[in-house]
């Protein structure tokens, strides 16, 4: 472990600990103050109710001034730096809003990016200083990880966001150890406004977390993604893309696949854009896999141009950004079938999809996409008209929509 990951680990401890005892000890006011963002009235009152017959003293307040704001400054509070799609989203949406004339800042314990070019100040905090305690006062604060949300409730600003982009605590919720399960329990429950990505993970908030989540879903930067006019004629190449590290990604599954058509005598060559180089050695021999570590954005997007098939193999997904990469830059996709792809992937119309851990299956996918031209193009066309719906203006403007909506009641308690 390096030192800026025992920084970040430290930290996360000490915030799991404050939500530790958070869970131990409710607070009614902070259950008041939940109800109220989430607009639910009922417990509104009885949580009012409560106050009285415990006679609590508390203080009703309103913050006025930021009603007559149209740009914001706002506060992105960062988990980590690594080549993940979940911190790129977080730090597209940081350079769109900056774009669109708001004030944005982003803070974190370790160094800034170099895979990715963000055009926001950017703020690394001593390591033995709490990141809210670096936050210069602003409109909104942002949380990048449940964790986080801590750190936000603290944070010098008005109005409070968790962006809850999914993990393996909300989609293995009856494996998990309990402390995970109980300080995410705590803090999702926390009077914080939570923001997702996808029906998926909204169903997945309220089942979890008896929360209202608003939909801000993911979106592809078109300046960097995007087809080229001709495309590359066979030989195929395959692309895999994320670590091999993450086994919910499917990864081992693909590679079979791959390695069995190899021995069929079907001809491609294999890319693998990842954060770091594979555990394990993949058949290298047979299948000479062309390794790219940690790509910069427009690396990334060259790959997916230069690829005839991008496949995606994960167990679950709350979105899948990839896909919907590869679909914009003109790559024809094969999924499996989990439910967060589903957001956006349509079986035969964008991408041919697989049931999930079925290795035969996504070999029979493989074979079709290479044996039919037709096919390809078709799936290529539907791809790209696909990610024409999910551009970063459309969810900027969604997100601004919120915040414009929000700024008029904030009302909370003391």
């Amino acid at each position: 472990m390096d030192d800026y990951e025992k920084i970040r680990f430290n930290h996360f401890n000490k915030r799991l600990n404050i939500l530790v005892e958070e869970f131990n000890n409710k607070d009614i006011i902070m259950e008041l103050n939940k109800a109220i963002i989430d607009e639910d009235f009922d417990s509104v009152n009885i949580c009012k109710t409560k106050i009285e017959i415990l006679n609590i003293k508390y203080e009703r307040k309103e913050v006025e001034y930021i009603k007559f704001k149209d740009k914001f400054s706002i506060a992105y509070l960062l988990p980590h730096n690594f080549q993940t799609g979940g911190l790129k989203i977080l730090l597209n949406q940081a350079n769109f809003l900056n774009k669109r004339g708001h004030k944005v800042t982003l803070y974190s314990h370790l160094p800034m990016m170099s895979w990715f070019k963000t055009e926001c100040d950017y703020r690394q905090v001593k390591e033995d200083v709490e990141l809210y305690r670096a936050v210069i006062p602003c409109d909104i604060v942002i949380a990048g990880y449940y964790d986080l949300i801590v750190d936000a409730l603290m944070a010098p600003a008005p109005l409070k966001y968790y962006m809850s982009q999914g993990d393996f605590y909300i989609f293995e919720w009856n494996d998990i150890q309990p402390i995970i399960r109980n300080t995410a329990y705590t803090a999702y429950n926390l009077p914080i406004r939570i923001l997702t990505v996808s029906s998926i993970m909204q169903k997945k908030i309220k089942e979890l977390f008896n929360r209202k989540s608003i939909l801000i879903p993911n979106a592809v930067d078109d300046t960097v993604f995007y087809p080229i006019k001709k495309r590359i004629e066979p030989p195929f190449k395959i692309l895999i893309v994320g670590s091999d590290s993450l086994k919910f990604k499917g990864h081992d599954d693909i590679i079979k696949a791959l390695y069995e058509l190899k021995e069929e005598g079907y001809a491609f060559s294999v890319l693998w854009a990842t954060q770091t180089i594979p555990s394990k050695i993949y058949y290298e021999g047979r299948l000479n896999i062309q390794y790219s570590i940690s790509p910069t954005e427009d690396e990334l997007a060259r790959l997916y141009r230069e690829s005839h098939i991008y496949i995606s193999g994960s167990y679950y997904e709350a979105f899948s950004l990839p896909p919907l990469e590869a679909m914009a830059s003109g790559c024809c996709v094969i999924t499996s079938d989990n439910e967060g792809v589903k957001e956006y992937a349509v079986h035969n119309k964008n991408c041919l999809m697989y049931e999930k851990g079925n290795i035969r299956d996504l070999k029979d996918k493989i074979k079709t996409l290479i044996n039919s031209p037709y096919i390809r193009r078709k799936l290529r066309i539907n791809g790209m008209k696909t990610a024409k719906n999910y551009t970063f203006n459309r969810t900027i403007e969604l997100l601004e929509s919120e915040f414009n909506r929000a700024k008029n009641n904030i009302i909370y308690y003391l």
